[in-house]
C-alpha cells in the first residue's frame, strides 16, 4: 500500500530532516511513498480599512509568486537534489496565507491529495548549544488547529537533526538507531504502524521499547527474540491492562519483524511517570530519532504525574518530555496522532 504523505515546512532549516525522513520511508515492502512538500509562507495581516482604494486593488491583484524570496529557491533546490539522488519525486506546493488561516490550506491539500499523514514542524528549533528556542507563535497555533481539523493522521517533528545516512542509497554512513516507544492506545499503535516502514531501510536499526506496569513483571515472562512463538503470544496476551487492539498489533509486529531479528525489542517495567521519565533518561543518547504516540492512553499509570510539568500539550506527555530542553535528549522526536473521526465525518459515511 502506497504512503501519501504531506510534509509542511516554514523555512529551509526544516527541509533536511524532512527529506531524510522521506528517504527513510521510501522503498518499503509495504509500497512506495508519494511525498508532497508544502512551503507555508506567512502573509502579514493588513488592516484594509487603512488602505486607499487603489492600494487595496493592487494588493488584491498582487502575484503571490513574489512571496517567500530566497527561501523558495533554497527549498526547491534541496527537493530537486533529493529527487536526483534518490529517484523519489517530491511534489512541491507553496501556500501564502495569514497564520490564522494557514491550517485550512494544510487540511484542504491533505484531503485533496488523499494524504494518510501530515508532518508538521514543532514551533521550537534547536540552537547551536543544543537548547530549544521558541519560534513564531503562529506556527504553534497552526499545528494545534491541524491536529484538531485534519482528516488524517498527524506527525509533529521536533527537529534536532538526522544525519545524511538516511538519505543515501550506499556508502559507509553510520547506522541510525531509531526507537519507537509503546505505552498503548491508538496513537502508539499508529506510531508502531508508521515505524514498520523504517525497519526495511539498510541504514536504520529500529528498536521497540515497550513500557509496562511493574506489577505485570511478577506474573508474566518478558518478551524477547529468543522465545518460541507460542511463548511470545502467551506473554503478550497476558499483560495487565492491555487492550485487544494493542495485543493484536504487537503480536503481528513481533512475529513478523522481531522474531526474525530485523527489529529490536525491549521491555521497561515502571510504576509511574517518574520511573518512566528515569527510564527515558537512560536511553536518551542511544537513538537519533524517537517515535511515540501523542496520547490516547486514558489514565495510564505509566505516565501518572508527567503532565504536571507539561509545557506543550500538543506533543502529549511523553513527547513533551522528550522535547524539553531540560531533558537533554540529542535525538529528534516524532509525535504521532492517529486520525480521530469526528461526528460530522461519521455522519457522512
Amino acid at each position: 500500500m502506497e504512503l501519501r504523505m504531506l510534509a509542511c515546512v516554514h523555512n529551509p532549516r526544516h527541509v533536511p530532516t524532512i527529506v531524510a525522513l522521506i528517504a527513510a520511508l521510501r522503498g518499503s515492502e509495504m509500497g512506495p511513498i508519494i511525498p508532497y512538500l508544502m512551503h507555508l509562507i506567512e502573509l502579514p495581516e493588513i488592516n484594509r480599512a487603512d488602505l486607499l482604494y487603489h492600494q487595496r486593488e493592487d494588493d488584491e491583484l498582487s502575484d503571490e509568486d513574489n512571496y517567500g524570496g530566497n527561501d523558495v529557491a533554497e527549498i526547491n533546490a534541496t527537493a530537486d537534489a533529493f529527487a536526483a539522488d534518490t529517484g523519489v519525486v517530491v511534489h512541491q506546493v507553496k501556500a501564502v496565507s495569514p497564520f490564522p488561516n494557514m491550517y485550512s490550506d494544510v487540511c484542504d491539500l491533505a484531503e485533496g491529495v488523499r494524504a494518510s499523514i501530515v508532518l508538521l514542524h514543532f514551533h521550537k528549533h534547536r540552537r547551536i548549544d543544543g537548547k530549544m528556542e521558541t519560534g513564531k507563535e503562529g506556527i504553534r497555533t497552526t499545528n494545534q488547529k491541524v491536529l484538531r481539523h485534519a482528516k488524517c493522521s498527524i506527525g509533529i517533528l521536533v527537529d534536532r537533526g538526522l544525519t545524511a545516512g538516511m538519505s543515501r542509497d550506499s556508502g559507509a554512513e553510520s547506522l541510525q538507531h531509531v526507537a519507537t516507544l509503546f505505552f498503548g492506545g491508538p496513537d502508539d499503535r499508529e506510531a508502531l504502524g508508521f515505524s514498520r516502514r523504517l525497519c526495511m531501510h539498510h541504514h536504520i536499526k529500529l528498536t521497540i521499547i515497550r513500557f509496562l506496569p511493574a506489577s505485570s513483571r511478577r506474573s508474566n515472562v518478558g518478551v524477547n527474540v529468543a522465545h518460541k512463538e507460542e511463548d511470545v503470544l502467551m506473554a503478550i496476551s497476558d499483560h495487565e491492562r492491555e487492550s485487544e487492539s494493542d495485543t493484536a498489533i504487537l503480536t503481528e509486529f513481533y512475529n513478523r519483524y522481531v522474531a526474525s531479528g530485523l527489529v529490536g525489542y525491549v521491555e521497561k517495567y515502571v510504576e509511574n511517570g517518574a520511573e518512566t521519565a528515569l527510564a527515558l533518561r537512560e536511553v536518551a543518547d542511544m537513538y537519533s530519532l524517537f517515535i511515540v504516540g501523542r496520547g490516547g492512553r486514558g489514565h495510564s499509570p505509566l505516565t501518572t504525574g508527567m503532565s504536571d510539568w507539561e509545557e506543550c500539550p500538543e506533543l502529549g506527555t511523553v513527547g513533551d518530555l522528550l522535547a524539553s530542553s531540560d531533558f537533554d535528549v540529542s535525538g529528534s522526536v516524532l509525535v504521532i496522532q492517529q486520525h480521530r473521526i469526528s461526528r460530522s465525518e461519521d455522519d457522512e459515511r
